[in-house]
C-alpha cells in the first residue's frame, strides 16, 4: 500500500510504484476542507461510489452514534455490491470499523488550516445550504460562542487519529500516524496540485479538478464579522489553545507540501499531466 510518507518526503516515484489495487478506497472527510468538491470529481472520474452520510434532521441520537448505524449499513452494501471509492464525515471509529471488515482498504484525506476551516463551518451552518441553520443560529450567537464548542475542538483528530493523541497533544505521534496509515494527506491550501498527485495514484495518470460544490457564497457580510472578531488577540489565543493539535498537525503538513510543490508539479507535468 501506498504511504503518504513516501509523497511528502519527494519519493514519488516509490509513492506510485506499481501495487495491488485496495478493495475500497475510502476518503475520511474532515468537514469544510473542499471534500465534496473533490468527492463529486473522483465520484465521476472513478465509479462506483457511494456516501457514507447520516440524516442531519434525525435528532434521536448523537451524531457519531447514527454514523455507527450508517457505518454498518455501509458495510453490508459495500459486501453486496462492491464500489471502488466511498466518502464521509465518518470519525476514527468508523474508520476502525470498516477496516476491519475490509482490510486492506486504502485511506485519503485533505486538511485545511484550522482557523479558516473553524471559520468556513461556522459560516456553512448558519447558512441555507444546512438544514439545521434555524436551530444552529438559535442556539450558538456568534462565533466565538461556536469556537466553545466541544464538538468543533481538533476536528482533524476527531476524524483521523485515536482520540487520545489529541488529548495528549501528541503532535509528533500523530504525524507518524498520518503519514504512515494514509495513502495521501492534502492541505486544501494546494488543492489543485493535490488534486492531480491522488488522481496519479487512484486512477494511473493525474487529472484536473473540475467540481466546486458546496460552497458558501452568500455569507461575505457575516464573513466580514468574524473576521472583525478574529482582530481580538483574546479570541486568537482560545482558538489556538482549544486547536493546538489540530494546528501543529496542519503546520507540519503545509511544510511538507511547500517543499515538495515544486518538484511534484514537475514531476506530475511529465506524467502527462496538464498543469494547474
Amino acid at each position: 500500500m501506498s504511504a503518504a510518507r513516501d509523497l511528502l518526503a519527494g519519493r514519488f516515484e516509490a509513492w506510485l510504484a506499481p501495487r495491488q489495487a485496495p478493495p475500497l478506497w475510502l476518503f475520511v472527510h474532515v468537514p469544510k476542507t473542499a471534500g465534496s468538491s473533490l468527492a463529486a470529481d473522483l465520484a465521476a472520474l472513478i465509479p462506483p461510489y457511494r456516501s457514507i452520510h447520516i440524516d442531519h434532521l434525525d435528532r434521536s441520537r448523537p451524531a457519531p452514534e447514527r454514523y455507527d448505524t450508517v457505518t454498518e449499513a455501509f458495510i453490508a452494501a459495500q459486501r453486496e455490491a462492491p464500489c471502488r471509492i466511498a466518502s464521509g464525515h465518518v470519525q476514527f471509529r468508523h474508520v476502525q470499523r470498516i477496516l476491519e471488515a475490509f482490510p486492506g482498504t486504502g485511506l485519503f484525506t485533505m486538511l485545511r488550516e484550522p482557523v479558516s476551516r473553524l471559520v468556513s463551518d461556522y459560516l456553512y451552518q448558519r447558512s441555507p445550504m444546512h438544514p439545521l441553520a434555524a436551530e444552529v443560529r438559535a442556539r450558538i450567537p456568534d462565533f466565538a460562542a461556536f469556537v466553545e464548542l466541544k464538538g468543533q475542538r481538533n476536528r482533524i483528530a476527531r476524524h483521523l487519529l485515536p482520540p487520545r493523541m489529541a488529548q495528549e497533544c501528541d503532535v509528533e505521534a500523530g504525524l507518524k500516524a498520518l503519514r504512515n496509515r494514509y495513502a495521501f494527506v492534502g492541505v486544501q491550501e494546494r488543492y489543485a496540485l493535490g488534486y492531480r498527485a491522488l488522481t496519479a495514484l487512484l486512477a494511473g495518470k493525474p487529472s484536473t479538478p473540475a467540481a466546486r460544490k458546496r460552497v458558501n457564497e452568500g455569507a461575505a457580510e457575516e464573513k466580514e464579522g468574524v473576521m472583525r472578531e478574529l482582530e481580538d488577540p483574546s479570541l486568537r489565543a482560545r482558538i489556538e489553545e482549544l486547536n493546538a493539535f489540530d494546528l501543529g498537525i496542519h503546520r507540519a503538513i503545509a511544510a511538507d507540501w511547500e517543499a515538495i510543490a515544486g518538484p511534484l508539479g514537475a514531476f506530475l507535468d511529465a506524467r502527462g499531466a496538464t498543469p494547474a
